[in-house]
């Protein structure tokens, strides 16, 4: 048994007749640090979905929305609403696009700022989630799961 820090109370340990199922396993994993990011970046009001915005935009200003989405695997309807939440806190804004018909998205000063402050939010909980490994094996859990993804992501 573990003992959760929060709650101050045992977990119960991992049904093991699961533990073969590597779907599981990521599933569960997934939920886990997804408690530890909503947690800490609440402060922040950002969601990790926008973080990932965020930094799409930031890396490549003046994408519009469909890139965005694209470059994050996001359809189209959540993208829309994630840019209207975004400039709606002053994060981000739309621009005219070179082409006129379409609207490029830049980062506000804000938004800048905001960013930055979540990446060291999960730079820490990444560190936190990942401690029980070895620099070496969160490497090689980050190139397995890249390729896990890049290969076998599901079409939006």
């Amino acid at each position: 048994m573990t003992v959760s820090k929060e709650l101050g109370v045992a977990d119960p340990p991992l049904f093991e007749g699961l533990q073969h199922l590597h779907g599981f396993l990521l599933c569960k994993a997934a939920q886990a640090v997804t408690v530890f990011v909503e947690r800490d970046l609440s402060p922040l009001h950002v969601t990790m979905r926008q973080f990932g915005v965020l930094a799409v935009v930031a890396a490549e200003p003046g994408l519009n929305q469909r890139a965005v989405g694209n470059r994050l695997r996001i359809n189209r309807m959540t993208i829309v609403a994630l840019v209207d939440t975004l400039e709606g806190t002053g994060l981000m804004e739309r621009r005219r696009g070179p082409d006129r018909r379409s609207l490029a998205l830049h980062l506000t000063e804000r938004g800048i700022v905001r960013l930055r402050e979540a990446q060291e939010v999960l730079a820490e909980v990444h560190r936190e989630f990942l401690s029980p490994l070895s620099a070496e094996e969160r490497e090689a859990l980050r190139k397995l799961l890249v390729r896990l993804v890049v290969v076998r992501q599901p079409g939006l």
